[in-house]
């Protein structure tokens, strides 16, 4: 099935949001994130847009287009972004239930922060950089291959030295 296919964009408590069509079954890619390359600054250049961009290495940016664009984020998510960059689900999700993913699972840039108001009981208040998570969501998500590859590379390398 093709994965937009499970996808409608609708209002959310969070402006607008992705919720299931349909239920979607345990590791099914629910959508793919597209969009052009960006850097950094360029990513900053974009204002209150700059939210729109997805961190997916130390300089190197995706400008994020829909579906995938009106994901929101939940410190309890339902889904999760992989190495190539698919959105896929955590659990089954049901017809009807808004898609949310951990954003911290994409960023460390020690730049761009938000407060969190996703009312999950797991809510940490502040979405911030991977690294800066507890150890034990580092650990989960790590665990469940939903972060992405150039902070497994840095949190690995920063393992290395402190064992050295």
């Amino acid at each position: 099935m093709k994965p937009s296919s499970y996808l409608a964009i609708r209002n959310s408590q969070f402006g607008k949001g992705l919720f299931a069509k349909k239920d979607i079954p345990e590791n099914t890619v629910i959508c793919i994130v597209t969009g052009p390359d960006l850097t950094f600054d360029q990513s900053i250049s974009l204002g209150d847009k700059e939210s729109h961009s997805l961190q997916i290495d130390k300089d190197k940016y995706i400008l994020c287009q829909p579906p995938f664009l009106y994901s929101n984020h939940s410190c309890e998510p339902n889904s999760g972004l992989n190495a190539n960059l698919e959105l896929i689900s955590l659990r089954k999700i049901s017809a009807g239930e808004e898609i949310f993913w951990d954003y911290s699972t994409s960023m460390l840039e020690r730049h761009w922060t938000m407060n969190c108001l996703c009312g999950s009981k797991k809510c940490r208040k502040t979405v911030t950089d991977f690294d800066l998570l507890p150890e034990a969501v580092q650990a989960d998500y790590l665990n469940k291959k939903i972060v992405l590859p150039f902070i497994v590379q840095h949190i690995q390398s920063v393992r290395e030295i402190v064992r050295a």
